[in-house]
């Protein structure tokens, strides 16, 4: 717990430091209209703590991806859809600490809102579901993305996230973003 409240605070620390930039928010925005859809696609690894492997505790590292869209309200308030596939099966210790659950190729959903108080940063929040064959948890997902704009609408982003599954277990996860806006 110690240590995921330290990773908040300096997410916490470095979304605030936007506020010192003087330039203009102006993400997916042409002649200062601005874009309302975003598309997203993540790469990225996921980090399973409670993972068993060869009948011994250890970390697990998975390959996993993602793929979001947002509807921006405003420059700096979206909502959105938020998705992500692990791709691999594993065993792990239940958060009780009194079974060993499998998942194959667990599949989050998570409407989430995004908040952006500065040009790079965006801080993300919201609750949805994970679902497997073995049987579905709660999700809670808290998130931080650092992003810059590219040329034509695109823009590229790294993405730490924190997903807390209810009764079960928690991931980190760690990845780059391309994101397309529209229209």
């Amino acid at each position: 717990m110690k240590q995921f409240l330290t990773i908040l605070m300096a997410m916490l620390l470095i979304g605030i430091s936007g506020y010192s930039q003087e330039k203009e928010l102006n993400h997916g925005t042409e002649e200062g209209k601005l874009s309302h859809h975003q598309l997203s696609f993540m790469l990225s690894h996921s980090y399973i703590s409670e993972g068993y492997f060869f009948s011994s505790r250890k970390w697990i590292a998975a390959p996993s991806f993602g793929l979001d869209y947002n509807y921006w309200l405003k420059k700096n308030l979206a909502i959105g859809l938020h998705t992500d596939l692990i791709k691999e099966n594993f065993s792990l210790v239940e958060a009780s600490g009194e079974k060993i659950i499998e998942r194959s190729t667990p599949f989050a959903v998570v409407p989430a809102l995004t908040y952006k108080p500065g040009e790079h940063g965006a801080f993300i929040l919201g609750m949805g579901g994970e679902f497997a064959k073995e049987g579905s948890f709660a999700v809670t997902r808290i998130g931080y993305e650092y992003g810059w704009e590219l040329p034509k609408k695109y823009e590229l982003a790294f993405s730490l996230t924190y997903d807390l599954k209810w009764n079960a277990y928690n991931t980190w996860t760690f990845g780059i973003v391309v994101s397309k806006f529209f229209k």
